[in-house]
């Protein structure tokens, strides 16, 4: 039988989001899979999210003999004209491609909807979260977390560990908003509590941000937009207590992806007017904090296993071979 293979690209890592999609692919599914991106972040964020993917500018004959190859290119996010023209250039001439969007609309990167001069996409999807609401007539995806569920229970000796690792601290966007300067203020008063350790993680690799999360029992997302990103998500598996401010769509949109029939995805959720008292009532019941560990922890071994969640990528796949 023959084995299709998938290439997944993106301009940039994309938070190590389609890496992460492809390995799953190879560990779970029966097709083979590779990816590559065209430019790394830069400054501090250089190597953070690409160690695990290949760099199109230092392994250009690599990279193009997998676009020879590829039968299904998955295109994440955009590519830019010049991209394109590689991408096409180099494809089969029966070569099928993905589009899959994992920004919001209007708000860099993705200013406008992209619309690809040479390229025909055979299915769009969109990931699972607050983003279908800008991209309607999608099919919906998931982001896949690689680690296994684990968990750390507080007890009644330990401090409380709060982590919090915001991805950048740009504001005035819709969507991609992260950081709150009400939220911090809440955070370093309550930091000063014995009972407390905060933790404030920036420029960790996603391996070691996961491991210093294991640690932890409580992780913020943001709650500024009413979206949840990846964090959340990385959260759960850890065994944390996951605070964001996820309104009822996003929370919806993935459980209803993920066959949550309950709609009841253990988020604790505070905003921006009751952040302060939310957490300093939060921080003084560690039999709450335990039971949405509980929560978090059962709601990821049943609904967050990658082997599960990767059969949204290949039904779409196995969509688009019927129609070779």
């Amino acid at each position: 039988m023959r084995k299709y293979k998938i290439l997944h690209v993106a301009p940039t890592p994309l938070v190590d989001s389609p890496r992460k999609i492809s390995d799953a692919i190879n560990m779970y599914t029966d097709f083979e899979s590779s990816s590559f991106i065209f430019n790394d972040y830069p400054g501090s964020l250089r190597g953070v999210f690409s160690s695990n993917t290949l760099l199109y500018s230092t392994k250009k004959e690599l990279v193009i003999s997998l676009i020879e190859s590829a039968d299904i290119i998955h295109i994440h996010n955009f590519l830019y004209p010049e991209q394109e023209d590689i991408i096409f250039e180099h494809s089969k001439d029966d070569v099928k491609y993905i589009y899959q969007v994992h920004s919001p609309l209007r708000e860099g990167p993705n200013f406008v909807n992209y619309q690809p001069n040479k390229i025909e996409f055979d299915k769009k999807c969109v990931v699972a979260q607050y983003h279908p609401r800008m991209y309607p007539d999608y099919d919906w995806v998931p982001n896949i977390i690689l680690e296994k569920p684990t968990i750390n229970f507080i007890d009644d000796t330990q401090q409380i560990r709060v982590l919090f690792s915001p991805a950048h601290k740009r504001t005035g966007g819709r969507w991609n908003d992260k950081y709150s300067s009400t939220m911090m203020d809440a955070l370093n008063s309550l930091s000063k509590l014995d009972r407390v350790e905060l933790l404030i993680a920036e420029n960790y690799t996603p391996h070691e941000l996961f491991q210093l999360r294991k640690s932890c029992h409580i992780s913020i997302d943001e709650i500024v937009t009413g979206a949840f990103h990846q964090i959340s998500l990385e959260a759960l598996i850890a065994g944390n207590m996951v605070i964001n401010n996820a309104d009822v769509f996003s929370q919806m949109v993935f459980d209803l992806l993920v066959g949550n029939e309950k709609r009841n995805i253990p988020f604790f959720r505070v905003n921006e007017f009751n952040v302060k008292d939310q957490l300093l009532q939060l921080l003084m019941d560690r039999e709450l904090i335990q039971t949405y560990q509980k929560r978090s922890y059962e709601y990821s071994q049943k609904y967050l296993r990658p082997q599960n969640l990767i059969k949204h990528y290949t039904k779409i796949y196995e969509d688009i071979i019927d129609a070779f």
